[in-house]
């Protein structure tokens, strides 16, 4: 018997075929990773709570959340399930020097729309993740201006940026979220070390000389945390969150370049010369 010129056979043989790729893809968007994200088309809908200057980069970044998470934020409640944290990256309108132009306030002046980066929280997510990476329930997804998905983002290096901060749902800008400043205090650094400070994305100063075997403390001052890492040594310190310091010794001459480990922009030199 035929069915319309289709044989049962060949009927059967399609329903299944359209059921293995169902399955497959229900399997597929179960697992880990960014393309879990949808693109947050209606990410106004929310509350633009936090604006941020990326001097490393020189762009200028808008922070929405739903009603919901903030809510939770200013509880000091971990954010619910279905939460979607949408960041917006802009290029910072420059002078003719490349230096970001400023408003009254100080702040950059936004210019071209560049990209969106989403960090989005389901209950489930993330159990595929080992433990030294997982942040809790979330994945994390960037697109372009274009609002497609990027494929080719760094996706292990947002887990690393925000895996310091899981005792605030991994949410480096819980605080901002909550409406209030984050606080601390730096802890004092060892006696006859040079500082150096972390602020806006930036070292300062970017460039000291030292002497050998002299002891270089790095304070971070930013709500971000970093991680140095001296070029072509073992030399690095652990993450430093708000308020942290770490301290590094250098005994050999020589011009040492470092970075910071999650932002590679921020780039620094230590001199070591008698």
């Amino acid at each position: 018997m035929r069915t319309r010129g289709i044989s049962r056979r060949a009927l059967g043989l399609a329903i299944v075929t359209v059921v293995l790729a169902t399955l497959a893809a229900v399997v597929s968007r179960s697992g880990a990773g960014a393309d879990k994200i949808e693109f947050p088309a209606k990410y106004k809908d929310g509350t633009l709570y936090t604006v941020a200057d990326r001097y490393d980069v020189k762009q200028y970044r808008e922070l929405y959340a739903s009603a919901s998470a903030v809510q939770a934020a200013r509880e000091g409640k971990p954010l619910p399930s279905g939460t979607v944290l949408t960041l917006i990256q802009y290029k910072a309108q420059v002078d003719a020097q490349g230096n970001p132009l400023k408003d009254a306030n100080g702040r950059f002046l936004k210019g071209d729309l560049i990209a969106y980066t989403v960090m989005e929280k389901r209950t489930g997510w993330g159990t595929e993740y080992p433990d030294d990476i997982r942040n809790g329930e979330w994945e994390y997804a960037a697109f372009g201006a274009d609002g497609k998905f990027n494929d080719k983002a760094n996706y292990k290096a947002c887990f690393q940026c925000h895996k310091p901060h899981d005792q605030i749902d991994f949410v480096i800008s819980y605080a901002a979220m909550a409406g209030r400043t984050m606080v601390a205090s730096a802890a004092p650094a060892p006696a006859g070390s040079i500082g150096v400070n972390i602020g806006a994305f930036t070292f300062g100063p970017p460039g000291i000389t030292v002497p050998p075997g002299k002891t270089v403390t790095w304070t971070n001052t930013d709500d971000s945390p970093h991680q140095i890492t001296v070029a072509g040594t073992p030399l690095k310190t652990g993450f430093l969150l708000k308020g942290e310091n770490a301290s590094l010794t250098f005994t050999d001459e020589g011009v040492f370049n470092y970075t910071c480990a999650l932002h590679p922009n921020m780039k620094g030199t230590i001199q070591v010369a008698k």
